[in-house]
């Protein structure tokens, strides 16, 4: 073969090698491009808070109105049927997923749903709170015991990401102690307006009183 057919087939080989990693380098940014511009669905979760007022003897904790941007909530599921729990999903600001579970079942029953296979590894301290924090190679989780109910924050993301979503969480007392509450307050108004009301009367009365024991004017 002579010199330049050796030179012509290898110039062939590069060009074909050359198009195949540029066939390559296209698929793989039409997938980046693809991804970037994926919608994440994102659902109103904020209804779901009144509703679980109503349904639930314990109070209802839920993320706040002010979590960070980057927190898109995905998912809302409230069951109803028995024990009461509402679980809140999120896309996080890592491009991960966590999600915020409250329920009145029995606590052991409800950690083990929501940790999968994440072990004990310490605490955490959020918001003057100390939460039990649970790993594993790919899930994790933060645990919160109260008497009234279990919080679990949970999911494939960082335990940096958890803590945010924790420090997030704003409470509202159980429906039946604020109805209870607003009563009272309602009954301390009404006592003070009748202590007003006898106070005018008495102030009256004793104007009358002061006129009746007035010398009357006669004719001399």
């Amino acid at each position: 073969m002579s010199a330049y057919s050796r030179a012509n087939a290898t110039f062939k080989n590069y060009a074909i090698s050359l198009g195949v990693v540029v066939a390559i380098l296209l698929v793989m940014v039409f997938v980046v491009s693809t991804r970037s511009g994926e919608h994440i669905p994102t659902v109103e979760y904020r209804p779901d808070i009144e509703v679980l007022r109503d349904a639930a003897d314990y109070p209802v904790t839920a993320p706040s109105e002010d979590l960070p941007e980057g927190w898109t909530p995905t998912s809302s599921t409230l069951d109803l049927t028995g024990p009461v729990e509402w679980t809140v999903g999120f896309a996080t600001p890592q491009d991960s997923h966590a999600r915020l579970t409250q329920s009145d079942r029995d606590p052991d029953d409800v950690v083990e749903d929501q940790v999968k296979d994440a072990e004990p590894v310490g605490t955490v301290m959020v918001g003057g709170q100390e939460w039990e924090h649970l790993e594993s190679e790919d899930w994790g989780a933060l645990v919160l015991r109260e008497e009234d109910r279990t919080l679990v924050i949970s999911g494939s993301t960082s335990v940096d990401e958890f803590a945010v979503l924790a420090e997030h969480l704003e409470t509202f007392p159980a429906r039946e102690a604020e109805e209870a509450e607003e009563a009272d307050g309602d009954e301390a108004t009404g006592a003070g307006s009748d202590e007003d009301s006898a106070s005018d009367e008495g102030s009256g009365n004793g104007d009358g009183a002061a006129g009746e024991g007035e010398p009357e004017d006669t004719d001399s």
